[in-house]
């Protein structure tokens, strides 16, 4: 289950001559740097496996939504360090996404995750409670995340190269997290039918499977060891 009541999303590819250094600057400097923001509680970096959407899934769970209008939050987004300044141009596909937490169950982090997007999260009453409910008394799923568009948070003051990502950039979101990525077909191939037979999700991309790289809590938070320098 997410924690807080907020989501924000960040999915992007990277220079593949800088992937090893977006991983390095995205854990020791990067998440670190967002969850010292108030209101921040944890922070997921997943990479993928195969699938449409781009390579990297960062999730930042939040007390609420607000929190991405505060002024500590928005000073990070104006005032870049070095290194994420020089990381920005080398993102590709880049979107980002501020939720409406529709509904998220299940226990735990697992070490996979699914996830898929569309056009509209509305549902008939009890529809998505339904699919949460097939996931995870029927298959392997450890927990289920429906996820609408905040049309409330603002977008970030810079530019980096879109690519096809911005095409996703307005619509909601499933996720659904297992503990092994080899799983997630079976998962699918019984969500599919179920959501096609509740009338949901239409339109829906294809499943992109992702691992779990990192994950952080803001009470961990000062036990992260900087590094002493920046590459470069």
């Amino acid at each position: 289950m997410l924690k807080g009541s907020g989501l924000l999303s960040l999915w992007n590819g990277v220079d593949a001559n800088r992937r090893g250094e977006y991983d390095l600057w995205h854990t020791r400097e990067h998440v670190p740097e967002r969850l010292a923001i108030p209101g921040m509680l944890r922070a997921r970096r997943y990479h993928r496996g195969e699938g449409p959407l781009p390579e990297f899934l960062t999730l930042y769970e939040l007390d609420d939504n607000g929190v991405l209008d505060s002024a500590a939050y928005r000073a990070l987004l104006q005032n870049p360090t070095p290194w994420s300044r020089s990381m920005r141009p080398s993102f590709r596909g880049f979107f980002r996404v501020g939720h409406l937490i529709e509904l998220s169950r299940g226990g735990g982090v697992g070490g996979a995750l699914m996830a898929t997007v569309f056009d509209d999260a509305t549902a008939p009453e009890g529809g998505w409670e339904a699919i949460a409910e097939l996931a995870l008394r029927k298959t392997a799923a450890t927990a289920v995340h429906v996820l609408a568009k905040d049309p409330a948070v603002a977008p970030v003051p810079f530019t980096v190269p879109s690519g096809s990502g911005a095409a996703y950039a307005d619509g909601a979101a499933l996720m659904v997290e297992c503990h092994d990525r080899e799983r997630l077909a079976d998962i699918a191939a019984m969500l599919d039918a179920a959501l096609d037979a509740h009338g949901l999700a239409q339109g829906r991309e294809s499943w992109t499977d992702y691992d779990l790289a990192y994950v952080l809590g803001r009470d961990e938070l000062a036990s992260v060891v900087p590094l002493s320098e920046a590459p470069g």
